[in-house]
C-alpha cells in the first residue's frame, strides 16, 4: 500500500481524513485512542510484513507508530507481530538455501571458502583445518567488535593502538566530539583520564547529566560549544580474552594492521593459487571471497520480487515462517516513547542530532 501517514506529527483532522488509516482502523474493529477497545479487536495476530530494503523499514515504522500511538495496548497484550522474510537466496550448483541475515550469509560464505583451503606463515608453518576453522572462528567474533566500535563512533584499529603500553590493558572509555561536520575519536583507559579530558574541554559537559548539550555554556575556542558523547567501552573485558586467545593462536596484535611483507598464505588445493595475506583481518576477507566463487547470491528488497511459491515457503508458510512478536512494557516504554518522539515527532532539532551521531551506525543504505 505504499506509506501512510506519520501520526506522531499530524494534527486529529489529517489523520481521521486519511483513507488508508480510515481503512486499517475499520478492518481491525477495535478502535483508537480513548476508544480503543482491544477486547473487540477482530484478529489474533496483526502482523506487518514489509520489503526487506530502506522504504520497507520506513513504512513499517510508520505503522509501527501508527500502533503505538493509536492503539498501544495491543502491542502491550502481544497481538502485533513483525514478519521476518529472508535478505537473501544462495544458489550453488543446483542447492538452494534462504539466508535471514549477513551474518548467516557470511558463515555459509567461510564454510564454502575454507573448503580445500590452507594457512601457512611465512616460515612455512601451516595450520591444520580445524586450526584455521578455530581462527576464523575467532577472526568472526573480532569483525563483531569492529562493528560494534564503529557503532560507537570509533575505530577498532586505532582503538587497539590506544591500548597501555606497558600493562597492554585496552581502553575502557571512548569520546566522540563533534568537530564541524565529522567527528573524532578519543580513547582513554580509565574515568580518570576522561576526567582530565573533560576538564581541559569545559564545553562537553562529559559528567553533567542535568543540562542538555544545548544549553551548555560556549567555553569552547572562539566561545563556541561542541557536542560529546561519553562512551564506556563494556566490550573492552571480552575483547582483551579474544585478543588473548588469538595471539595464543600466533596472531597477535603488532600483525593486526597492514604490513609491507606478508605474514601469511592461504593456499587453495595443491598449491595452484597461493594469497598473500598482509593483515590478521586480510585472513576473513579473503575467505569470504574465496567463498563466494561460484555463488550466486540474490538480495531480496522486495516481497514482490518473490513469486508466489517463494513468498509461501520464506514467509508465510506457518511450519517455516519467522515473526517477531513486539513487547511493550513498563522496562522498555520510557524508551521507546522518547525513540519515537525524537525519530517520528514534529521537532526536527533532536532528530538532526540523532542522525548525526548515528550516521556511522548505518549498515545497509540504499541511495
Amino acid at each position: 500500500r505504499g506509506k501512510i501517514l506519520n501520526v506522531a506529527s499530524a494534527t486529529s483532522a489529517k489523520i481521521i481524513a486519511n483513507q488508508e488509516i480510515a481503512d486499517l482502523t475499520l478492518a481491525l474493529g477495535c478502535g483508537t485512542r480513548k476508544d480503543c477497545e482491544p477486547d473487540n479487536l477482530r484478529y489474533e495476530r496483526v502482523i506487518i510484513m514489509t520489503d526487506a530494503d530502506v522504504d520497507g523499514a520506513h513504512i513499517r515504522t510508520l505503522l509501527l507508530t501508527f500502533f503505538y500511538r493509536q492503539m498501544p495496548e495491543l502491542i502491550r497484550r502481544g497481538h502485533v507481530y513483525v514478519a521476518q522474510p529472508p535478505l537473501y537466496q544462495v544458489t550453488r550448483r543446483k542447492r538452494v538455501e534462504y539466508v535471514d541475515d549477513d551474518v548467516q550469509l557470511n558463515r555459509i560464505l567461510i564454510d564454502l571458502g575454507t573448503d580445500d583451503l590452507r594457512l601457512r606463515q611465512a616460515d612455512g608453518t601451516e595450520f591444520t583445518a580445524e586450526q584455521l576453522r578455530e581462527i576464523l572462528g575467532l577472526l568472526e567474533r573480532l569483525d563483531k567488535f569492529r562493528i560494534a566500535m564503529r557503532r560507537h563512533g570509533g575505530d577498532l584499529e586505532r582503538y587497539l593502538e590506544q591500548r597501555d603500553a606497558a600493562t597492554g590493558r585496552l581502553p575502557g572509555f571512548l569520546v566522540v566530539v563533534r568537530e564541524g561536520n565529522h567527528d573524532s575519536a578519543h580513547y582513554f583507559i580509565d574515568e580518570e583520564q576522561v576526567r582530565e579530558f573533560g576538564t581541559a574541554n569545559p564545553d562537553l559537559m562529559l559528567f553533567d547529566r542535568e543540562v542538555t548539550q544545548a544549553a551548555a555554556p560556549g567555553n569552547g575556542a572562539g566561545g563556541t560549544r561542541r557536542r560529546a558523547r561519553l562512551v564506556e567501552l563494556f566490550e573492552s573485558n571480552a575483547l582483551q580474552k579474544l585478543i588473548d586467545e588469538l595471539s595464543a593462536r600466533g596472531l597477535g596484535l603488532d600483525r593486526y594492521s597492514g604490513q609491507e611483507q606478508p605474514i601469511f598464505e592461504l593456499v587453495e588445493g595443491g598449491g595452484d593459487k597461493v594469497h598473500a595475506i598482509h593483515s590478521i583481518p586480510d585472513i576473513l576477507t579473503k575467505v569470504v571471497e574465496i567463498g563466494r566463487r561460484g555463488v550466486q547470491i540474490k538480495r531480496f528488497k522486495g516481497l514482490g520480487e518473490m513469486n508466489a511459491k517463494e513468498l509461501f515457503e520464506t514467509t508465510m508458510n506457518p511450519a517455516r515462517r519467522k515473526m517477531l512478536r513486539v513487547e511493550l512494557n513498563e522496562q522498555n516504554a520510557i524508551e521507546a516513547d522518547k525513540m519515537f518522539t525524537i525519530l517520528m515527532g514534529d521537532a526536527v532539532e533532536p532528530r538532526r542530532q540523532f542522525i548525526e551521531d548515528n550516521a556511522l551506525n548505518v549498515r545497509n543504505l540504499d541511495v
